[in-house]
């Protein structure tokens, strides 16, 4: 996903927190890309996620 996210043009930037258990993805964005474009992104190409409660 990396080169998805590196090339979208609504992502700042992206880090996955491989020491926490759930694996935590943080996406920065402009505020024009929302939550559940993001998940359909993902999904997209296959892979699992879901949105962690506040």
């Amino acid at each position: 996903m990396g080169p998805v996210f590196n090339h979208h043009p609504l992502i700042d930037g992206w880090s996955v927190d491989t020491a926490d258990i759930d694996n935590v993805l943080r996406i920065e964005t402009n505020g024009e890309l929302k939550e559940t474009d993001i998940i359909n992104l993902i999904k997209k190409y296959g892979y699992y996620i879901e949105a962690l409660p506040d």
